[in-house]
């Protein structure tokens, strides 16, 4: 064995250790857990929007600003860390940023007016995007083959469908005991939970796979045994002789199908799954003319939709694939939205269709969550997810600007089915890239150029 095969036994033993050990574990849900924190603080102002729309008086362009600006804030995020996580690591940008996270939520709470609401959300944003390009990328290459796709896809949702669904309800006892002030204390609690998870990152070491990337092999063997996989010291490589990129590099030959596949999904799925997150508790209030406890609980429901879509991918992704789930989603989504159109006036229907929309949602945010890191090589792993949720992050803000303002201009009916639409063609795109499934791959054979999956070939 020479010392150039050596680093890719090394993580094949890695990628396919027979069990997945404690601190493996433990690793794993650290990660996943900051999207409890996105979900918590994104999904914050889902519940505060019913309390500021009258207290700051917003007009419906307002009210879709101020819900977007934390996913504007986020794809800059995203596109800043992308490249600093494969230049400089991922670790060192997933564990100090939570500093940020508890810094602004809260200064949030502390705000006087609507201009330095939306700064301050814009700078979360930030912070959000910048944690998922580098945290994400890790979990991804740190799980294990078998189950990369449960873990690197579904269970940041089922932490991220908690934090949603916390944020929620944590508005509607606020909001029952004190009333027009309640948005200060949702914004402000938002700070306790990143403390907790910064403490336990902490202690966490780098990515072996991105050491290995950078030549720096005995680190890598050594952050391999700290989550109890056995791993030989094997002799280094040159620094110069580790890969770099820039985020052209994503679409250029030889990845450029596999990285367009990968963003296009990612990217653009939020136009349709974001009025059934961000903007639900919003469209129940004053589409489905509903009082604002009832708006927040009926917003509740959707997160459980969302939980059981998630616990339900996190079941079923590495046995059906990220590809087929996708598309199963999407067009679940679209006669979901279509359904919506018909049972305005139909309470009950309403919010029960609005649920299972969120079940169906959130099993496609599983599936293909992970496509960007499973598809592109470790020297552009973190750039390709900075891009991908980057561009997830603008649509899901300009869908949250788009739905309001849709609804005030043309109408619910309009607005949803022009959404169901680009549904139906997402769907249909995810089928085309059948032979780049990533279900039961290594990352390294998933990332050389244009990989085929052998049951396609």
């Amino acid at each position: 064995m020479n010392s150039a095969s050596a680093p890719q036994l090394q993580l094949q033993a890695f990628d396919s250790a027979p069990r997945v050990t404690p601190m493996r574990r433990r690793a794993m849900i650290l990660i996943a857990l900051g999207e409890f924190v996105d979900g918590y603080d994104l999904i914050s102002i889902a519940g505060a929007l019913l309390i500021l729309h009258t207290k700051f008086a917003l007009t419906p362009s307002m009210t879709g600003l101020l819900g977007a600006a934390a996913f504007f804030g986020a794809a800059a995020g995203l596109l800043v860390a992308g490249a600093a996580a494969d230049r400089i690591g991922r670790r060192v940008v997933f564990v100090h940023i939570f500093w940020l996270f508890a810094a602004l939520s809260l200064i949030s709470a502390f705000v006087t007016d609507y201009t330095q609401l939306l700064v301050v959300r814009v700078l979360l944003g930030i912070a959000i995007g910048a944690d998922i390009a580098t945290s994400m990328t890790f979990l991804g290459e740190i799980s294990p083959r078998r189950s990369r796709g449960g873990w690197t896809g579904a269970v940041p949702q089922i932490a991220w469908t908690f934090g949603a669904l916390s944020s929620l309800a944590v508005a509607l006892a606020l909001y029952a005991t004190l009333g027009d002030e309640a948005w200060r204390w949702i914004f402000g609690l938002g700070a306790i939970p990143p403390v907790i998870i910064l403490l336990g990152r902490r202690t966490l070491p780098e990515s072996p796979r991105w050491l290995i990337a950078q030549g720096r092999n005995a680190e890598a063997a050594a952050a391999m045994r700290a989550f109890g996989v056995d791993a030989p010291d094997v002799p280094p490589v040159a620094a110069a002789a580790a890969p770099t990129g820039s985020y052209l590099d994503i679409f250029r030959a030889p990845y450029t199908r596999q990285a367009s596949l990968a963003i296009i999904i990612v990217g653009l799925t939020p136009l349709c799954g974001a009025p059934a997150s961000v903007v639900g508790p919003y469209v129940l209030r004053y589409v489905g003319l509903m009082g604002p406890t009832a708006a927040l609980k009926g917003g509740m429901l959707i997160w459980v939709g969302g939980l059981i879509g998630s616990i339900l991918a996190f079941l079923t992704i590495d046995r059906i694939g990220r590809l087929v789930s996708s598309a199963i989603s999407l067009w679940g989504c679209a006669i979901c939205m279509g359904v919506l159109v018909l049972s305005i006036d139909k309470p009950v229907l309403f919010v029960a269709v609005y649920t299972i929309y969120g079940v169906l949602i959130w099993f496609g945010a599983s599936s293909f969550w992970a496509l960007p890191t499973e598809l592109l090589p470790t020297n552009l792993r973190a750039r390709a997810q900075g891009i991908g949720n980057g561009l997830a992050r603008t649509m899901v803000g300009l869908t949250t600007w788009i739905v309001p303002t849709g609804i005030a201009a043309i109408g619910f009916a309009g607005t949803f089915l022009a959404l169901g639409f680009c549904a139906v063609l997402l769907g249909a795109f995810a089928l085309t890239g059948l032979r780049f499934e990533p279900k039961g791959r290594d990352l390294d054979e998933l990332s050389r150029p244009a990989a085929v999956s052998p049951a396609l070939e």
